[in-house]
């Protein structure tokens, strides 16, 4: 990698000071009236244009080095990367926090930490310290003494129940009255993304890839506290009692650099944390399961977008689940979801060795299920040509122990890495590269009217999957989507007692459908419809990939579109349809005029007369401030 010059280095220091508190504009094109500068306004006016020209070298460097590490990924055809112009909607720290300590550490090996804030810089349009002031969001702080109430109604985890149905358990929304559903308050914070709000009693609790988690009061939005995490955090955070907490009570998450954290629920105060993993490219992605005394923390994987360097050792992260004792946050056992560690087996045409088998991350919540003593998985793809039968499957292991009691692989030899098209295929590419047919949402554990328990599985394939919790062996199945590496069932499913509820991100056929829970058969199937407007990057597609929820007999599906829409789930007859990325909101936290986003990964949560959502997931550019913003709804906004 060629070196910055040290004029440019040095000019880059002077301008990143001066100019990371000028608007994304200022920063970009610096001001000049066109008129010709003299004394002190003159010397302002020069000062800036010096800065501007200080910053616009730096970003020909940054964008030289994009060209060289990320281009192949982040510019078209994008598969499974953010677009370069989804990522200029950022601020600069995210795209340094990648680079420097997330998934995109492979591929910054080498650089400078000035060569990452170049690349930042070119990115974003901003000078690499420009970020929003997150010390501002705490002008909304709660009053002195207002403390955590657990007693009330809740939305805890993925899922109110541990069998991840995602059906709300105490709120008074109704069919007849989700029509008159408005925005009771909205809070602009930096990077939700995938933090799915959990509410518990009289609190919020957010999560966002900025690092930043917050407790929020339900009514009125203003913050309790705020805990700035060791990494960017996408999980969406449980809450349970804890002998350790002076509250008595600690809401647990994980991080992006596999450190599971417990922090008192009250106070936000760290009472515990622990690395689960030892490997460089594991991550914490899906929602710890609480289950009495003990923590069970899936681990996923971001290997298989970094292994595209001739340099680097494919591949050796696995999937797993640890097992951590809530009091004292010491890991209790481990279970890698491939069995067989991975084991020198040939070299790539640059000569570097490769290891296999690797993948099968887990990028959802486990599902508990306390009659039979285990806990249910769904697992990703493999990584490398090295065969295996863990990987794109459904897994069974020991409450106790970890051990895999079963595991049925639903699509075999599913070697995948991103950045592997035909057109430009990678040394390290498996042969062929795989169809990405990952289980990226939750099973989901029903007890049937006829006495019968069923496990219902939903994949990338676009299939969907009745099984027995015996042994894993299909009782039915239902191919209801075409499938793709991001189409399929993508982040959920949700069922009652008669139906599963199933959003297809296919991008030809998105849908959102029932099926009898019995056979699969389908009952009920609704379209998206194309985009009205597509005003900015991530608005433009309407595929159902987040996942839905029920409440009171009604459906809600969330759609890439930004709109998060309302059926009665035994019909499919819509009853509320509410567009988050069509409006602005003046925040409470004092954001004016925060524009919504689209919605993915994440969906409704709801909890006594109250329902909760976060919109922006690909962010908005041109938004002011933040680039998400969570809403509180309450019918006619009271």
């Amino acid at each position: 990698m060629k070196p910055v010059l040290g004029a440019v280095i040095a000019a880059a220091a002077i301008a990143t000071a001066a100019v990371g508190g000028l608007t994304r504009a200022q920063s970009v094109a610096g001001e000049n009236s066109g008129g010709q500068p003299a004394g002190a306004a003159g010397n302002a006016l020069s000062a800036r244009q010096a800065q501007a020209a200080a910053l616009a070298k730096l970003q020909a460097h940054g964008e030289e080095l994009f060209n060289q590490r990320c281009k192949s990924c982040h510019m078209p055809p994008v598969e499974h990367a953010p677009s370069r112009s989804e990522m200029a909607a950022q601020f600069p720290n995210v795209i340094i926090d990648a680079l420097k300590t997330g998934k995109m550490q492979a591929m910054a090996a080498g650089l400078s930490d000035t060569d990452i804030g170049a690349v930042a810089a070119w990115v974003t349009g901003q000078a690499p310290d420009a970020k929003f002031d997150l010390t501002g969001e705490m002008k909304n702080a709660c009053p002195t003494g207002a403390k955590f109430d657990p007693s009330g109604p809740a939305w805890n985890g993925w899922s109110p129940d541990k069998q991840n149905t995602r059906v709300a358990a105490s709120t008074t929304i109704t069919a007849a009255n989700a029509p008159k559903l408005k925005v009771k308050w909205a809070f602009a914070y930096q990077g939700g993304r995938y933090g799915q709000p959990t509410v518990v009693g009289n609190r919020v609790f957010v999560t966002s890839s900025s690092g930043q988690v917050y407790a929020l009061d339900k009514q009125t939005g203003c913050v309790a506290w705020a805990h700035k995490a060791r990494g960017s955090v996408r999980v969406t955070i449980s809450v349970g009692k804890n002998p350790k907490a002076a509250s008595g009570w600690a809401a647990y998450f994980g991080d992006m650099g596999r450190n599971q954290v417990a922090v008192d629920a009250n106070t936000g105060q760290e009472l515990w944390v622990v690395n689960i993993d030892s490997g460089g490219r594991g991550i914490l992605t899906g929602a710890p399961a609480l289950w009495g005394d003990t923590l069970y923390v899936p681990l996923s994987s971001f290997e298989e977008g970094v292994a595209g360097l001739a340099a680097y050792e494919c591949c050796k992260q696995r999937g797993a689940v640890a097992a951590i004792d809530i009091a004292t946050g010491k890991i209790k056992w481990k279970s890698y979801s491939i069995p067989t560690a991975p084991a020198p087996f040939k070299k790539n045409a640059s000569g570097t060795q490769m290891y296999g088998p690797a993948g099968g991350a887990i990028w959802s919540s486990p599902t508990i299920d306390a009659k039979r003593g285990v806990l249910y998985v769904a697992t990703g793809d493999s990584y490398t040509d090295v065969e295996e039968p863990y990987s794109d499957a459904v897994e069974a292991m020991d409450l106790k122990t970890g051990k895999i009691k079963w595991a049925h692989q639903m699509t075999a030899l599913d070697h995948f890495l991103v950045g592997c098209p035909p057109q430009r295929p990678g040394v390290n590419c498996p042969t062929p590269n795989g169809p990405d047919f990952d289980f990226g949402s939750s099973p989901i554990l029903k007890h049937l009217k006829s006495g019968k328990d069923m496990l219902l599985a939903g994949q990338k394939s676009g299939g969907v999957y009745g099984l027995d919790p015996e042994d894993g062996k299909i009782i039915w199945q239902t191919r209801i989507g075409q499938g793709s590496a991001l189409g399929g069932v993508e982040w959920g499913m949700a069922a009652d007692n008669d139906n599963l509820y199933v959003g297809i991100a296919d991008r030809g056929m998105p849908t959102l459908s029932a099926l009898r829970l019995t056979d699969g058969s389908l009952i009920w199937r609704h379209r998206a419809p194309e985009p009205a407007k597509c005003s900015f990057e991530g608005r433009c597609s309407n595929g159902y990939s987040g996942p839905p929820s029920l409440a009171n007999g009604v459906l809600y599906g969330v759609n890439q579109d930004g709109h998060v829409r309302a059926f009665q789930a035994k019909t499919g007859k819509m009853v509320w349809d509410y567009d988050t990325a069509g409006r602005h909101y003046e925040t409470v936290n004092g954001v004016k005029n925060q524009r919504g986003g689209n919605l993915d990964a994440t969906g409704m949560t709801f909890a006594g007369p109250m329902a909760f959502l976060m919109a922006g997931f690909n962010g908005a550019s041109g938004s002011s401030g933040p680039d998400n913003v969570l809403l509180a709804f309450s019918v006619d906004g009271k």
